[in-house]
């Protein structure tokens, strides 16, 4: 009898013990799962909190009068005939409010937009001032703006100018080759992360068209914002209508290189800078940055992606904002 009981007691602490270790271990996968589940998602989302943010639009029926800007409704939307574009009010908060919207969150080919985060890595990672020597395989890159030599000898400083002023497709190759094309353009896409663009992702350094170089007008808003805080020698570059760079052939002999920035709209009233862009897919691209006019802090930034007249359509727009909303 005694031995009968020692068994069944013997019998029911094993199943109890049996019974807290499966439970144990179905709890460490339950966590285990819940962990690569979120590191899923903040890779897909980006690292970290978004630095800005567009919150959304500012109310056209809004009629509050110490509220600024206030829409003027006499003034109807203007007909840009672009794919997608946006124009956002950013204030000292760091959030945008959206003072003009079209497909903003469509995936769209961007061409030279693509340049901004180019150069946004050179800034991080080279020396301005060091000489490189541009490659045949370099020239070979599709366009002509630059006019770069195979054999030249120019600094890092002077092909960045050439890659933000005159969309140099040779000169963002150039760059890139430094580092490598894969390694810098892992650095693109990091920064993309870093920054917290949810539709946006790079394939080269120049944005020749690519179905993996893609962006939005939202996420270039955004990208324009972040890099007019963080990076504001690439906006002194940005501002320049016109400058001479020097480098030397492969025989030493000085080449010189006018160059012209292709924003004609520098002249604006407000207008702080600008990148221009085109390929046959994207059409003509370009995102305009000027500061807020009247009593409002802070800067607007107008995107415009697929238009066939990029300076007109843009110029549109912005004359459209100064008129729409009132901002004194």
């Amino acid at each position: 009898m005694k031995k009968s009981l020692i068994i069944v007691i013997f019998t029911v602490f094993l199943a109890l013990i049996l019974s807290f270790f499966i439970r144990g271990k179905q709890g460490g996968n339950l966590s285990l799962n819940f962990k690569e589940e979120g590191g899923t998602l903040q890779e897909e989302g980006g690292s970290g909190e978004q630095k800005f943010k567009i919150l959304g639009s500012i109310s056209e029926f809004d009629k509050t009068d110490n509220v600024l800007p206030i829409r003027n409704l006499k003034e109807l939307s203007p007909d840009l005939e672009e794919t997608a574009g946006i124009a956002v009010l950013f204030t000292k908060d760091r959030n945008g409010s959206i003072l003009y919207q079209k497909n903003i969150d469509k995936r769209l080919p961007i061409a030279s937009l693509t340049k901004l985060m180019t150069a946004m890595i050179v800034i991080d990672k080279y020396p301005l001032e060091k000489e490189i020597i541009v490659s045949q395989e370099d020239v070979w890159t599709e366009g002509e703006s630059g006019r770069l030599s195979p054999g030249e000898k120019t600094s890092i400083k002077n092909l960045l100018y050439l890659s933000l002023l005159v969309s140099s497709n040779d000169a963002a190759s150039t760059l890139a080759r430094v580092i490598g094309e894969k390694k810098f353009v892992e650095l693109m896409n990091e920064k993309v992360k870093e920054i917290g663009l949810l539709n946006t992702h790079f394939a080269n350094s120049h944005g020749l068209d690519d179905k993996e170089n893609f962006s939005t007008a939202k996420d270039l808003a955004i990208l324009t914002q972040y890099s007019l805080v963080n990076y504001p020698s690439l906006w002194e570059i940005l501002k320049i209508e016109e400058i001479d760079l020097f480098s030397q052939d492969h025989l030493g002999r000085q080449i010189l290189h006018h160059v012209r920035n292709t924003n004609k709209l520098l002249s604006e009233p407000y207008v702080l800078g600008g990148k221009t862009g085109y390929t046959q897919e994207a059409k003509d691209t370009m995102i305009l940055v000027s500061k807020a006019p009247g009593k409002v802090e802070g800067n607007i930034i107008l995107v415009v992606l697929g238009v066939d007249n990029r300076i007109q359509r843009t110029k549109t727009l912005y004359d459209w904002i100064l008129k729409a909303w009132r901002w004194e």
